[in-house]
Formats: C-alpha cells, sequence, structure tokens
C-alpha cells in the first residue's frame, strides 16, 4: 500500500514539471512574439503591398424576418484567415507548439476591421470577440459567431406567396482596396456562397440559394475604392401557415356569401343579419391582415387585396340583398307593377336562369269579370225596369233609368256588388312581387358566383408560386 502511493506521488510530479515546462515555453513563445509586436502595422513587409484576408460566412440558421421593421435575424459564423509574418515560429524551438490562441479584445495582434455595412444592430458590431488561433506558420484564424440583425428591403406585393432576396454586405471600414485585399475563402470546386453545412431549417421560411459576389465599389466620402463581399439571401415563405389560418377560412367567407342569396326572400331578419355578419368577419380578416404585413404605401399585399376585394364584394352583396327584400315586400296597392318590370322579372329572367314560376290556380281575369257583370245585371234587371250598364273599376253599379225606381232596392243592390271580390287580383299581383324577387335573387347567386371565382382565380393564379 505504501509502495502503491509513492508511486502515485513520483507519477504526480513528473505530471506537474512536464505541465510547468510545456507553460513555460509557450509563455517563452508568447513573450517571443508580443514583446515588440504592434497591432496597429499591417502584417506585410511591404507598405505598398495589401493584406489577404479570406473571408468565409457560415450561416446557422435564420431567426425571424420581420416584416413591418423591415429587419432580418440571422445566427453566423464568420470565419477569416490571413498571414502574418511576424507570427511565426520554429515549433522545434518551443517543445512542438504548434498554434497559440491570443484575445481579440484586447487589439494584441492585427485584426481586420471588416463590419457588416447594413446592421442595424444597437451595438452596430454584434459579433462575440473570441479567441484568434494563431499557428506557427503565420496562419491567423479568427472566428468570431454572432447574431446579426440587418436590414432588408421586403417587398410584401405577394405576400404570403412571396420570395425575398436580402444581403449581408461585408466591407473593411478604413482599409481601402490598396491596403486590404478582401477574398473570399473557397475551396477549388465549391461554388461561392455561404456555408450551409451546419444550416437549421426556418418553419416559416425555406431557403432557395445563397450566393456571394465579389465587388470593388467607390464611396462618396473617400477616393479610393473598398472590396466588398455581399453574401444573398434568397429566401421563399412557406404558405401552409397562412393557407389554414387565413386563406381558407376567408375562401370559406366568400362561400357563404352566395349561400345569402339562397335563403328564402321572406326571412328578411336572417339574410340582413347573416350578410351582416360575413362583412364583420371579412373586416376582422383584414385587421389581421394589416397587422402583419409593413405600414407601407410602396405596394399593396395580395392577401389584403383579396379581403378588400371580398369586402366590396361582401357589402354590394348586402345592398343587393335589401333591394331583394324591398321587392318582395311590396304591395299591389301602393305600388304598381310596370310592363317593363313584368317583362324583364317575370319573362327574361327566369327564361334565361332556367327557372319555373311556381305552381298555382291560375284563373283567367277576363272571365272572372264577365261573370261578374252578368251576375250584377241580373241581379239589377230583378230590381228595376230597363237599365244600362256603367262600369267603375273592377265592379259593376246598375243605375235605373226610372226616376221612381225604389231607392231601398237600389243600394242594396250597388252594396252587393261592391262587395264582388278582388282577393284574386291582389294575389296574382302579390305573386308576381315574390317571383321577381326569387329572380332577383338566382340573379345576384349566379353574378356573384361568377364574380368571386373570377376574383379568386386571378388573384391566387398571379403569384409566382402557390405551395411552398
Amino acid at each position: 500500500m505504501k509502495f502503491s502511493c509513492f508511486q502515485f506521488l513520483l507519477i504526480l510530479l513528473f505530471d506537474c514539471d512536464t505541465y510547468v515546462d510545456s507553460s513555460k515555453a509557450e509563455g517563452d513563445l508568447y513573450r517571443e512574439l508580443l514583446t515588440s509586436y504592434s497591432s496597429l502595422v499591417r502584417p506585410v513587409k511591404n507598405a505598398l503591398e495589401p493584406v489577404k484576408v479570406l473571408m468565409r460566412l457560415h450561416l446557422q440558421q435564420i431567426i425571424d424576418v420581420d416584416e413591418k421593421n423591415q429587419v432580418v435575424e440571422l445566427n453566423a459564423w464568420l470565419n477569416y484567415r490571413w498571414w502574418d509574418y511576424r507570427l511565426s515560429w520554429n515549433m522545434s524551438a518551443y517543445e512542438n507548439i504548434t498554434s497559440i490562441r491570443v484575445a481579440s479584445d484586447d487589439n494584441v495582434i492585427w485584426i481586420p476591421d471588416i463590419l457588416l455595412y447594413n446592421s442595424v444592430d444597437k451595438t452596430f458590431d454584434s459579433t462575440y470577440k473570441s479567441n484568434l488561433v494563431v499557428y506557427n506558420t503565420g496562419e491567423v484564424n479568427w472566428v468570431p459567431p454572432g447574431i446579426f440583425r440587418l436590414s432588408c428591403r421586403l417587398v410584401v406585393t405577394w405576400f404570403p406567396f412571396d420570395e425575398q432576396s436580402c444581403f449581408l454586405k461585408f466591407s473593411s471600414w478604413t482599409y481601402h482596396a490598396g491596403a486590404l485585399d478582401l477574398h473570399l475563402d473557397l475551396a477549388p470546386d465549391e461554388e461561392k456562397g455561404m456555408d450551409l453545412s451546419g444550416y437549421i431549417p426556418n418553419g416559416e421560411w425555406e431557403l432557395i440559394s445563397a450566393p456571394a459576389v465579389r465587388s470593388e465599389d467607390k464611396f462618396d466620402c473617400c477616393i479610393e475604392s473598398y472590396i466588398t463581399i455581399n453574401f444573398f439571401l434568397n429566401i421563399r415563405r412557406r404558405t401552409l401557415y397562412y393557407a389554414f389560418n387565413v386563406i381558407i377560412p376567408s375562401l370559406l367567407l366568400s362561400c357563404m356569401t352566395l349561400l345569402a342569396f339562397c335563403l328564402p326572400a321572406h326571412d328578411m331578419s336572417e339574410k340582413i343579419g347573416f350578410q351582416t355578419t360575413i362583412l364583420l368577419s371579412v373586416c376582422f380578416f383584414l385587421t389581421v391582415v394589416s397587422e402583419l404585413t409593413p405600414r407601407t404605401s410602396e405596394a399593396v399585399p395580395l392577401l389584403g387585396v383579396f379581403f378588400s376585394t371580398l369586402t366590396i364584394i361582401v357589402a354590394i352583396s348586402t345592398a343587393f340583398t335589401i333591394c331583394v327584400l324591398n321587392v318582395r315586400y311590396r304591395q299591389p296597392m301602393n305600388h304598381r307593377m310596370s310592363k317593363m318590370f313584368q317583362q324583364v322579372f317575370l319573362v327574361w329572367l327566369p327564361w334565361v336562369l332556367l327557372m319555373r314560376r311556381p305552381e298555382y290556380k291560375m284563373v283567367n281575369r277576363k272571365a272572372i269579370k264577365l261573370k261578374d257583370l252578368e251576375i250584377a245585371q241580373e241581379d239589377c234587371i230583378q230590381c228595376v225596369g230597363t237599365t244600362t250598364l256603367v262600369e267603375n273599376g273592377d265592379c259593376v253599379q246598375r243605375v235605373s233609368e226610372n226616376g221612381n225606381t225604389q231607392n231601398g232596392t237600389v243600394q242594396n243592390g250597388s252594396e252587393k256588388l261592391r262587395r264582388i271580390p278582388t282577393e284574386q287580383l291582389f294575389l296574382e299581383r302579390k305573386e308576381d312581387y315574390k317571383f321577381a324577387s326569387m329572380a332577383l335573387d338566382r340573379l345576384c347567386l349566379v353574378l356573384f358566383t361568377t364574380f368571386i371565382s373570377v376574383t379568386v382565380g386571378a388573384i391566387f393564379l398571379s403569384p409566382p408560386y402557390l405551395i411552398a
């Protein structure tokens, strides 16, 4: 047991001595490299020579696309590589140490001041100041991760069937093209663009492509040109959420608008209440859509156009419903049906719309009138002698030519004639108005069905895609 403890102490002392020697070698290396090092001087032997910096962007996730504020939020890693001849060493002289770590926030060594130009972050530079890895060959590798919030002009014309293209613009803030030469860090057969090997798909947006373009730009502030790398982000909105929560309910509302014309015309309160409820529902969905889209006057979203059109359709259909009810409840004693009205709503429209008039017993109005005249004539002849028929409206009165006739008998006959039934004519006129309202209701159903079908088809077939 004592021997085992002694062995353990020897091993522990040996390891500690090794760690001390290793730490000493690394400390000597730090002192050797950084004693006379200036972080303000570019790592080039010739002052006219630019520093070549290789850049790579590893996209991790699309966090959010804020249409209202025109801001896109990303999780990404940046990868910079450059060579500093002052930071190279011989491995054999320092216990075969191949790399060391240097803090980036202490300005210990030179770091390129490359920033995201279209950043809207409160601190502007939102990267985490991670350590730099320096290799014995003089290569410096820096991988700062960050949550990037960038401004992007989002076009909402085809919302929610829209595709957006945003870009991340990286460039040096103070070094022009003659001092810093920025390039994409790519493999020989690799396409120019972001590294998507660790990308996590977004539930709302589908990533179509992420190319990169290197360019040399000039600004109004400076004479020299600056090297710029733009990483583009081409995304497409997934429509499943909006289809189930907005589009399908709105289509059902448009179909329910047509059902209002299928209700019986005598249910006045039901028809008006039904149309008003649909109108309020459409206005509610229009408010929801306006909350989702940015407050801009450059373009009206496709979904907003659809709901605005649907609102107009429902409002017009409500007005037509009122007209139908107006025709339905007209009384023959107050409104006289013109011949043109009869020809259009009782003959032409039913024929065009393939409507049949409801079956009821038709009686010849002229036959009724002649029969009433004959009955009145017989009654008056029995009362007085020679007579003359005087027609007054729907009633026939017999007036005696003999001045000595019995007044009481004539008055009784006149009252009997006035009681000749006119309900048949009154009912016919009421049935005409009912049938006219049914024809108008059917016409509205056909017109609004056609209009809604054409409108919905034109709106939802115009965007570049429907399913994503």
